[in-house]
């Protein structure tokens, strides 16, 4: 059984993300609990908060780094399993990282591009 996602037509726009009560257990420690956000198609957003906030963890499970222990990820409204960043690229999800895991001599357009690995280096 092959764990590849099903090839659908090319997106010719931003995808809808919704992040719906996300919880993230590692043992008896809780980096999430029932986080909820929405992020509209073509936006950017920034992440503020406290070390420890949860931030991280978060965009982890979002890119398909860690499993949420709990909670949805919806995708143009569509609930979406996101098993590694490879999933999460599929689905028109990128990641724009602190600086120290971005290339400082380039844009952060630059920086996106570099990630699309499986995609033309062009951003419209």
């Amino acid at each position: 059984m092959s764990s590849a996602i099903p090839i659908e037509k090319a997106k010719t726009h931003p995808p809808e993300l919704e992040v719906v009560n996300m919880t993230k257990k590692f043992g008896s420690l809780v980096a999430l609990e029932n986080v909820s956000l929405k992020i509209k198609p073509g936006t950017f957003h920034a992440l503020l908060g406290e070390n420890g906030a949860g931030k991280s963890t978060l965009v982890k499970c979002i890119m398909g780094f860690y499993t949420p222990t709990h909670g949805d990820i919806l995708i143009d409204k569509r609930s979406r399993e996101i098993k590694n960043p490879r999933d999460a690229h599929h689905y028109g999800i990128g990641m724009v990282y602190q600086h120290f895991t971005s290339v400082p001599a380039m844009t952060v357009a630059e920086n996106l591009v570099l990630s699309r690995y499986d995609q033309k280096n062009i951003i419209n």
